[in-house]
């Protein structure tokens, strides 16, 4: 694309605020350098004072203008300032060097070029005054005419001391506009930031969901899954042992036909709060389905896990649960397996304590047993 195809969008902040400051200061330029060639002689003719016009006067625009249309506008106004430093020298030049109005012409271009680009821009503003002076010197021939009188003298003092202030004005207002900008974008990270944060919770929240029994707000099978297999391959690798043990509540069917499904789903709700609240941090409690709570218990071998099921089975047993008007007691059945013994894999371990557990019941329910793997899975009545 051309670099001076017509740009549809605004131009950059130095065109825009170095186009008030160029008219300003050229008007000013205007006058010094007019009141300089008013005194001297010979005159100057038509065709010096239309030069002075079109460069003061109308170049101010052109350059905005040229700027606004580029494609890159900052480029564009970087170019511009080239520009003025160039003409800047050769109006030095043909007007013989007058010391007042090559200083305010050389300083304040060189200044413009830091100023809108880095302090090392200031060289490559001098070699363009440079390239000006040797332009002006090729044509017209090289003279001296140092001397300026005192109402371009007072003028260019005036000038200078009118461009400190647009100077000040300018950083003043860069500085303002990047307070405000840097504070808006620390109020859009924070925004921004809350909303990651809403966003994590909310994710949190529905993993938490997906995860977990809406009843009894224990894990979930789904989440059984995934963890089971986890751990028992830490325990695998760091030659842990690991218990497994299913959960029944006896009669289940039972109580719900007595005391009603609500006072089934507050017993569930009890038995499981009560293995929460006695499970270590590393243990994985789960509603495995219906009546039935799974327990993984990592880096706990076989007796210890036995000595805490025979524990939950008896604190159950003694515990009265009130619902209304009821007194609910409940007992519970527990399979136990445990990695290596019986078995390797989630499957294998979950196979074994469903077996134990089936066992507790047809021998009576309200008991812990231990898997055996060379016992058969019993048949029990509905």
């Amino acid at each position: 694309m051309d670099a001076m195809a017509p740009n549809t969008t605004a131009p950059h902040w130095s065109v825009r605020l170095n186009r008030v400051n160029r008219i300003a200061s050229y008007l000013m330029l205007f006058a010094i350098l007019g009141a300089h060639m008013r005194t001297q002689t010979p005159a100057y003719g038509p065709y010096a004072w239309a030069l002075l016009g079109l460069q003061f006067m109308v170049y101010p625009h052109v350059a905005y203008w040229r700027a606004c249309r580029a494609r890159d506008t900052r480029q564009a106004e970087l170019h511009n300032l080239t520009i003025d430093s160039l003409l800047f020298g050769i109006w030095a030049a043909a007007l013989g060097f007058p010391v007042w109005i090559t200083f305010t012409l050389f300083i304040t271009t060189t200044i413009n070029h830091a100023l809108y680009r880095d302090p090392w821009a200031m060289t490559h503003s001098a070699a363009a005054i440079g390239v000006g002076i040797l332009l002006a010197v090729a044509i017209g021939g090289l003279h001296f005419s140092p001397a300026t009188d005192w109402p371009a003298t007072v003028l260019c003092i005036i000038g200078l001391t009118l461009y400190l202030v647009i100077v000040a004005n300018v950083a003043y207002t860069r500085n303002h506009q990047l307070h405000r900008v840097r504070k808006q974008l620390q109020l859009d990270e924070q925004a921004l930031q809350k909303q990651l944060d809403e966003i994590n919770t909310l994710q949190r929240q529905l993993s938490d969901q997906a995860n977990r029994d809406a009843l009894t707000g224990l894990y979930n099978r789904r989440y059984l899954d995934s963890t089971l297999e986890r751990e028992l391959a830490r325990c695998q690798r760091e030659g842990l042992p690991l218990s497994l043990m299913l959960i029944d509540l006896d009669h289940f069917k039972r109580i719900n036909d007595t005391y009603g499904h609500q006072a089934g789903d507050e017993v569930l709700k009890q038995l499981a709060g009560m293995l929460s609240a006695q499970a270590r941090s590393a243990d994985v409690v789960c509603r495995f389905g219906g009546e039935e709570f799974l327990l993984l218990l990592p880096n706990m071998p076989q007796a210890v896990a036995l000595e805490r099921a025979e524990q939950w089975r008896s604190g159950f047993a003694a515990t009265t649960i009130a619902f209304g008007e009821f007194r609910i007691q409940g007992t519970l059945s527990i399979g136990l397996s445990s990695y290596p013994g019986h078995g390797t894999s989630p499957q294998a371990l979950i196979r074994s304590a469903d077996r134990a557990l089936y066992c507790a019941k047809t021998e009576g329910r309200n008991r812990v047993v231990v898997a055996d793997a060379s016992n058969p899975m019993p048949k029990l009545d509905t």
